[in-house]
């Protein structure tokens, strides 16, 4: 699974699965904040923090929690925030590379404020049953047409 694809789904497990959330607030408990903002600062202000990514990326996530995920939002930001406290919803540092993976996502309903334009296999969204797209950018027009047949709406 391509790793921002998993930040994105722990980003909404976060607000459904407790198990995760324990996770991630654990997480955000140790502190790597301060390698940005403390006195002896390891990396610059716009910058990710890899011990925080390399953490969130070692949840295991099972199917039953992949079952609960429904939403998929660009505005992750109990983990793009851990990662880089001082995100803006700037840049490509979270930007999807390939949807690998959402198979797992049955439930997946809604994607919102994502960047698709980098997606290597942007089809796999056919096979899904989204029923809303919310400000994406990056799908072509004929990949935008099939999802319309399968009752996609698009906002």
């Amino acid at each position: 699974m391509d790793d921002n694809l998993k930040l994105l789904v722990l980003g909404d497990l976060y607000l459904s699965d407790e198990i995760i959330k324990k996770y991630i607030d654990d997480i955000s408990d140790m502190g790597f904040s301060d390698l940005i903002y403390g006195d002896n600062r390891k990396y610059q202000w716009f910058d990710c923090i890899p011990e925080v990514k390399s953490l969130l990326l070692s949840i295991d996530i099972t199917d039953e929690q992949f079952e609960k995920v429904t939403l998929l939002s660009g505005e992750c930001c109990e983990t793009h925030f851990l990662i880089m406290p001082n995100w803006d919803g700037e840049g490509d540092e979270f930007d999807l590379q390939s949807l690998t993976g959402t198979e797992k996502i049955k439930n997946l309903e809604c994607l919102d404020l994502l960047n698709l334009s980098k997606v290597r296999n942007v089809d796999k969204l056919c096979d899904l049953n989204i029923k809303e797209i919310n400000s994406c950018e990056g799908l072509d027009a004929d990949i935008m047409d099939k999802l319309r047949e399968k009752g996609t709406v698009f906002y």
